[in-house]
């Protein structure tokens, strides 16, 4: 048997430095995209559970003051003077203010379920500058341990018994 030698041409199969280099980079590219996606994803989603805690602790305070509202003077007579008020401080959004400040106080001190930051709410009350004197503005404020707001609500309340007035 003969053997045949010949001349193998030996073709390089792989790749140069420089096209691994290529992929490696087009590789970071494509992972450090995806990394600054998914922590922005995670800022928006903790920004928006702040949102919603925050929007919760003013509802409950709001339904508090509602009650309080409804249930005022129930079982008295009208309150004439309050009806006929002729300045913000003896009308009935004055009332509902002092007997809001007296039996449902705001519960300022609010821990997140988020990381258990701290966070204070705020109720800014602010009484009519015109007649009638009977709708109570409320302003409310949720901060964050860095004087940041997180939400901000303005609701307006009336007292029940005001609408009984003559």
């Amino acid at each position: 048997m003969k053997l045949v030698s010949g001349h193998r041409h030996h073709h390089d199969t792989g790749f140069t430095l420089v096209e691994v280099l290529v992929g490696l980079l087009v590789i970071v590219g494509f992972i450090s995209t995806a990394m600054q996606a998914l922590v922005t994803a995670t800022v928006f989603k903790v920004k928006g559970q702040e949102l919603s805690e925050a929007t919760t602790w003013i509802q409950e305070d709001i339904e508090r003051v509602r009650f309080k509202a409804k249930r005022f003077g129930l079982g008295e007579n009208v309150n004439l003077p309050a009806c006929q008020a002729i300045d913000n401080t003896s009308g009935y959004a004055a009332l509902l203010q002092d007997e809001i400040n007296a039996n449902a106080p705001v519960d300022t001190d609010k821990l997140s379920a988020i990381g258990n930051r701290p966070y204070t709410l705020i109720r800014t009350p602010d009484l009519p500058s015109d007649a009638p004197f009977n709708v109570l503005s409320l302003e409310y404020q949720v901060v964050s341990a860095d004087n940041i707001p997180i939400a901000v609500v303005q609701t307006k309340v009336i007292p029940d018994k005001s609408l009984e007035c003559p």
